[in-house]
């Protein structure tokens, strides 16, 4: 199964190389024929991953396994420097879902005095165990595991929450009864984001939707990982694997590859059951969220090509790492492609543009036309994709700085995205102000160029300045996003129920 593996995920760079060296126009731009070749390959892959995990995705049904078995949980809130108030919320949440039928324990790096005292008096006044690290090895999955350790074998299953992604009351009840199931090794449900309070919110929202209500129900058995929030794991599994994955930033996912190596199976629970979330509110936040899991994934790779894991989960797995490329890099590349041709007059391919147009636009509305299809009802529509794109937009240079650090093997340090009220963030999208300039003139220039331009070449210039004109417009709304100034989020509030008592120390004066 390996070597079948390796196999299929050499193939699109094989199938790329082979169609750039039959439409090699100008030796000095064959790196960029075989980049235009792999992102049309890649994009052919991922969207035959989606389309597959959508017919998936229909027999997906929440269903109901019985009681509750009766396991001990250990649920955990991470922290890293987070306004006390917004953790002191999710600890109520986390507290009140769980009831007695565990412990919650806050996870506190935080380097900041005051933050730490604040969160420490607050756990001590609700019974909520503190642990806090002065060494911050492993980042959240060195907390997570230093705690796991620390307990012993006290509790059967544990708990992740983030400082913002709060539980409803009925959490426990609805995902504990996938655990009678001795195979699963974790549950992980949807997290829902909330706060909006400006586009690049609002848009961050919508490019969750495919993955949450599609990919993740198709992936649901199979190959469903974890998002690091709003995940159960059973204790045992993750010792089976050496607990959580330390190496990679993003440790959710690293940990799940290892799980379905090993076969473990995990449930994706898609229900209401994470009531608040705060995604990135302005464009320095959005791509450094991005930036983070895009090189999460890019460490991943070694250990996806490794594994044991069967075709379909593989397929899965891969398919990440191939939108990642094709969001970052090969986005770069879509975009430099039109701007060389249209401004400085350089063929990269040797190919008919009547047979091209024919071939691809047909491929390129099909394409679309699915998507929007399988998206029909979820809530999405044409303003979901106006603002999902253009943020995809925004995210590329984040993401293709990832793969830069990744290839020149950089140590990153760990970030958590930034919370709280945004602000407008031009410096973040000078490279997308500069990438719009050169499109508005390229197009501007081929416009000129097709006035003269006869037979063949006539075809090929309004092809170009078709491709230049598409990214534009998603490419000025990302910069209009990042240049407004976010408003006040809706501030979601929470009541906990008569049973749950919460108190709040008196702190001392700043």
């Amino acid at each position: 199964m390996r070597a079948l593996n390796l196999a299929f995920f050499a193939s699109p760079f094989a199938a790329s190389a082979v169609l750039a060296w039959l439409t090699l126009a100008n030796p000095a731009l064959a790196w960029l024929n075989y980049l235009i070749w792999l992102t049309t390959v890649l994009g052919a892959y991922t969207f035959v991953n989606f389309a597959s995990t959508a017919v998936r995705a229909r027999g997906y049904a929440r269903s109901y396994v019985g009681a509750a078995p009766e396991l001990r949980v250990a649920a955990f809130v991470t922290s890293f420097n987070e306004d006390p108030s917004l953790v002191e919320g999710t600890l109520i949440s986390v507290k009140s879902a769980l009831g007695t039928g565990g412990d919650v324990f806050l996870l506190d790096d935080s380097t900041n005095p005051e933050v730490a005292g604040e969160l420490r008096r607050f756990c001590e006044a609700n019974g909520i165990a503190y642990l806090h690290r002065e060494d911050r090895r492993g980042f959240k999955a060195g907390a997570i595991n230093d705690a796991l350790r620390s307990l012993g074998d006290k509790y059967d299953l544990v708990a992740i929450f983030d400082a913002d992604q709060r539980p409803r009351a009925n959490f426990f009840d609805a995902a504990l009864p996938f655990f009678r199931d001795p195979s699963v090794a974790f549950v992980q449900v949807p997290q829902n984001y909330t706060e909006i309070a400006s586009p690049i919110a609002m848009g961050s929202k919508y490019q969750q939707e495919p993955f949450l209500r599609i990919m993740m129900r198709g992936r649901s058995g199979t190959s469903a990982f974890s998002l690091g929030s709003g995940t159960i794991f059973r204790i045992a599994a993750l010792r089976e694997v050496g607990l959580m994955d330390e190496s990679s930033i993003t440790e959710d996912a690293a940990t799940s590859v290892r799980l379905h190596s090993r076969g473990w199976r995990s449930i994706y629970y898609d229900d209401f059951l994470v009531w608040y979330g705060e995604p990135p509110r302005d464009a320095a936040a959005y791509i450094q969220q991005q930036s983070r899991w895009a090189l999460g994934y890019f460490q991943l790779m070694g250990n996806i090509l490794r594994s044991d894991l069967g075709f379909t989960a593989f397929f899965d797995y891969v398919s990440g790492a191939f939108y990642w490329l094709k969001e970052g890099p090969l986005t770069l590349i879509e975009i430099i492609a039109p701007i060389i041709f249209l401004s400085l007059r350089q063929p990269f391919m040797n190919v008919d543009p009547v047979v091209y147009a024919l071939a691809y636009f047909p491929y390129f509305a099909l394409s679309i036309g699915t998507f929007y299809l399988i998206m029909r009802g979820k809530n999405y529509g044409l303003k979901g994709f106006f603002l999902h794109q253009s943020l995809e937009y925004l995210a590329f240079t984040g993401i293709t700085a990832a793969f830069i650090s990744y290839l020149l093997r950089r140590r990153v340090p760990f970030k958590v995205t930034p919370k709280g009220r945004g602000r407008r963030s031009l410096r973040s999208v000078i490279p997308h102000i500069i990438v719009a300039a050169a499109l508005a003139v390229s197009i501007a220039l081929g416009a000129l160029w097709l006035m003269s331009a006869r037979g063949a070449l006539e075809y090929a210039v309004a092809i170009n300045i078709f491709w230049a004109a598409w990214s534009l417009p998603f490419l000025l709304s990302a910069i209009a996003f990042a240049l407004r100034v976010p408003g006040e989020p809706g501030g979601s509030s929470y009541v906990a129920p008569a049973h749950v008592f919460i108190a709040r120390p008196l702190h001392p004066p700043r």
